[in-house]
């Protein structure tokens, strides 16, 4: 998953990019399989950090249709942040049992919603979807119109 110094932006992009995608998502059905510690949500939550940051760098290539997609990764990075701080919080509050119930309470809601962000996020053909969009990115390509003959630019995402 390199890079490749003689490439251009957004062939790099094409390449490394839904192979990103590729480890994400699973390491995301990980994350969301139940069995996580907190610990290892929390990394999680980093990698859809870096995730996000990394798609944040390659913008220029794809435009602003590639807005939509890394919204839905800030949410989830949003939700998996609370669940890191109020595990935190536990520890600091430890003894004080009306605040460690709040915090658990909260904590399961949180997760909970985690889990649905995450079932939504990785619906039906999602991985195959990011793959093909990352693989084409917002590339515009002429063609000639099959009525008129005149060029003009296609999307090829």
């Amino acid at each position: 998953m390199k890079l490749r110094p003689s490439g251009t932006t957004a062939v790099n992009a094409r390449v490394v990019l839904p192979k990103m995608a590729e480890k994400y998502f699973h390491a995301g059905r990980e994350a969301a399989d139940g069995k996580r510690s907190p610990k290892e949500l929390h990394r999680f939550r980093i990698a859809t950090k870096r995730f996000r940051y990394t798609l944040e760098l390659f913008r220029p290539v794809y435009g602003a249709t590639l807005d939509r997609r890394m919204k839905t990764l800030h949410e989830l990075q949003h939700t998996l942040g609370k669940l890191s701080d109020y595990r935190s919080m536990q520890e600091l509050v430890k003894g004080d049992d009306e605040l460690e119930t709040k915090l658990k309470h909260a904590t399961k809601k949180h997760l909970k919603e985690f889990h649905e962000q995450w079932k939504a996020f990785d619906g039906d053909g999602q991985l195959r979807s990011w793959k093909a969009y990352l693989s084409g990115g917002n590339t515009r390509k002429t063609r000639k119109t099959r009525n008129t003959g005149k060029k003009v630019a296609s999307r090829l995402a």
